[in-house]
């Protein structure tokens, strides 16, 4: 008699091959992630430098900006004369100091920043951190960092660097009279200077503000 058996193998677990795609698969997804996490981790850093930049050029273009427009300014505002003898201002105001482009610049020293009085006295300044490096566009040798006080702050922004440039800026169209826009007279060449605050950061990055001044 021949008696035939009929087996029935279920298969369990994963053959060699299945596993070799597997670990091709994993391989290939991991890469990516710690690619991934690599750069997360790298620049994570970034936003905080460039907040600080953006304060630091804030603060210090603020500060600027409290000043008087020239050396001669009267305590509280007020016109100074461009050029010498002009009837620009009211009779009895005095001429201003800054007269050109060569005058512009600090009369006390560039290492005096704590009486600093006028917007000029800031002119081609650079501050710099431990190790920071000026923009190439201010060209006195850069002085170690401080605050408005004077107080030392190099260390605390390490990397970073200020460099501010103040020019006259007249002349460019503004209308300072109450008429219509486009038909108004426009500021003379000497009663308007720009200042421009570049911040240099540790990244090689470098933010720039602007403001003006106008002589009053």
């Amino acid at each position: 008699m021949h008696i035939k058996y009929n087996f029935h193998f279920k298969q369990t677990g994963i053959s060699l091959i299945e596993l070799v795609i597997f670990i091709v698969i994993l391989a290939v997804a991991l890469t990516g992630i710690t690619l991934i996490y690599i750069n997360t981790t790298r620049y994570s850093a970034d936003p905080m430098v460039r907040i600080r930049s953006i304060e630091l050029a804030q603060s210090t273009l603020e500060e600027i900006l409290l000043k008087a427009y020239d050396e001669s300014t009267a305590v509280g505002g007020g016109c100074v004369r461009f050029p010498i003898g002009s009837s620009r201002c009211p009779a009895g105001n005095p001429d201003a100091t800054s007269q050109t482009a060569a005058t512009l610049g600090a009369e006390e020293g560039a290492n005096n920043r704590p009486i600093f009085d006028d917007v000029d006295d800031f002119h081609n300044i650079a501050y710099c951190g431990t190790g920071g490096t000026a923009d190439a566009s201010c060209t006195n040798a850069c002085i170690p960092m401080v605050d408005e006080s004077g107080n030392s702050i190099a260390t605390e922004y390490s990397g970073f660097a200020i460099c501010i440039r103040v020019s006259f800026a007249g002349g460019a169209g503004t209308e300072i009279n109450n008429v219509a826009p486009g038909t108004g007279s426009d500021v003379f060449t000497n009663d308007a200077k720009r200042i421009d605050v570049i911040v240099s950061d540790p990244l090689n990055s470098r933010i720039a503000l602007s403001a003006y001044r106008l002589n009053f």
